[in-house]
């Protein structure tokens, strides 16, 4: 029986064992895009998940941001498990390497980082640690980034690569951006997050 696609409130019943076989499936059709939706799904269902595991690891006020940024790197990375533990322990590697990178960006040391290769012989542990390079999701998730950066102006632009993407502190953003305050600059890095996540949940809805 050929694969079918299926509606976004469909994909929201199934368990989740059920919605990782439909994203294994859709991958096998060769029917990408519908298995990143099926994945987003999945994915965003864990977000409660994602935010309790990041506050013990990073500053309160970072939480959420660095949320949203582990959840879009898992929707664009590929994950080749079969089960919902498998699962869980990607999503946790994903969280995790997303912590490494805000603390090595300031030149600190992790509170907590704990990768597969350092922990292979715990049960439950993901073996594979996840990755986004040369995947078709990855491509197609730039894609989605590079239209929703191309609506903010050269300012906002300016300020979504120096604290969104380069990791820098609102208070550094400002000082290489003249009149920009502060307030503004996590205003700005807001409106791009949600207007990311809301192309991520909308695209290929339809």
């Amino acid at each position: 029986m050929s694969f079918q696609p299926l509606p976004d409130y469909d994909l929201e019943q199934l368990s989740d064992e059920r919605l990782i076989s439909y994203v294994r499936d859709a991958r096998d059709a060769g029917q990408l895009a519908v298995a990143r939706r099926g994945l987003a799904i999945l994915v965003y269902g864990y977000e409660r998940n994602v935010t309790l595991r990041l506050r013990m690891k990073v500053p309160a006020e970072v939480v959420e941001d660095l949320a949203h940024d582990a959840l879009v790197r898992a929707i664009g990375a590929a994950f080749d498990g079969r089960s919902v533990s498998e699962f869980r322990a990607w999503l946790n590697v994903i969280a995790d390497r997303t912590v490494a990178d805000f603390y090595r960006r300031r030149e600190r040391r992790p509170v907590e980082q704990v990768l597969p290769s350092e922990h292979a012989g715990d049960e439950g542990a993901w073996q594979q640690e996840p990755g986004i390079e040369s995947e078709a999701g990855a491509v197609e998730l730039q894609m989605v980034i590079n239209e929703v950066f191309a609506t903010f102006s050269d300012t906002h632009k300016q300020v979504i690569q120096l604290h969104v993407f380069d990791g820098l502190t609102a208070a550094e953003t400002c000082g290489r951006i003249d009149g920009m305050s502060e307030n503004n600059v996590a205003q700005i890095a807001t409106r791009f997050r949600l207007r990311l996540r809301t192309e991520l949940e909308t695209e290929g809805a339809s």
